[in-house]
């Protein structure tokens, strides 16, 4: 009769154990390159006076590659905590805006969550997935406007990004007045004032400009095949360069 070992057995399952934990370290440390990545940031203010007593009280941010795919659904997104005062003394359209959505009472409920932070976590977030400064770009609706408060409470992070920025309502302000009938055929906004959703809603704006108002590489080959034709090749040194038309 024969009987196998107790300890091999032991041994094969430890070993396949230990193999399964080591391929989800891998995993969850395998690094995320994100190819021509854009930054989708929306912030809400107590107010739009920058340069006066108005504050970031909720940020959020998702990250796509170039070609506008989400990297990670859930992305970042926090209130920034103030007291009651400071939220009463907000304008009115703030008041009632972000009362009636939840806001207000979300960010007295997480007086945890200060601006520093969530400077702190917002950083973090953005460096796992674009390590490398000046190569994420800021990007939104109106983002200039975001900046602006960015770059009075959030530095570190303005300071990681790209200085260009991708502003969907460039594309919007150019298309009501290059193609206003296209421009009406763009479905209505849902206008909930959250962060997150302002990003999404920004987000699925550009990729309908891009189907319906931005020219595809396809429809415009002709043009650049033509342009390419006619392009001067310049061959020489530094001492001596000669521009020479290439034959078509």
């Amino acid at each position: 009769m024969s009987i196998t070992p107790v300890r091999s057995i032991s041994t094969n399952v430890e070993t396949s154990t230990s193999s399964s934990a080591l391929l989800d370290l891998i995993n969850k440390t395998k690094k995320v390159t994100v190819k021509q990545p854009l930054v989708w940031i929306d912030c809400e203010m107590t107010g739009l006076e920058v340069f006066q007593d108005d504050h970031i009280i909720e940020i959020c941010c998702i990250i796509t590659d170039g070609d506008l795919n989400i990297i990670e659904e859930n992305g970042y997104e926090s209130t920034v905590y103030y007291d009651k005062q400071v939220l009463d003394n907000m304008n009115e359209w703030c008041v009632t805006q972000h009362t009636k959505s939840g806001l207000v009472a979300k960010i007295l409920s997480h007086p945890e969550q200060t601006l520093e932070k969530v400077n702190q976590e917002i950083i973090e977030y953005v460096k796992k997935y674009i390590p490398q400064e000046r190569v994420g770009i800021l990007a939104g609706n109106s983002i200039h406007m975001d900046k602006f408060f960015l770059m009075k409470e959030f530095k570190p992070l303005i300071d990681h990004l790209h200085y260009r920025l991708v502003d969907v309502s460039s594309i919007m302000e150019m298309g009501n007045r290059h193609n206003p009938r296209l421009m009406r055929c763009y479905p209505k906004k849902k206008g909930n004032h959250t962060a997150k959703s302002d990003i999404l809603e920004s987000l699925e704006q550009l990729k309908w400009y891009r189907d319906h108002y931005l020219k595809s590489e396809n429809e415009v080959k002709s043009f650049i095949e033509d342009y390419e034709s006619k392009q001067v090749d310049i061959e020489g040194d530094d001492s001596d360069k000669v521009i020479k038309k290439r034959k078509v």
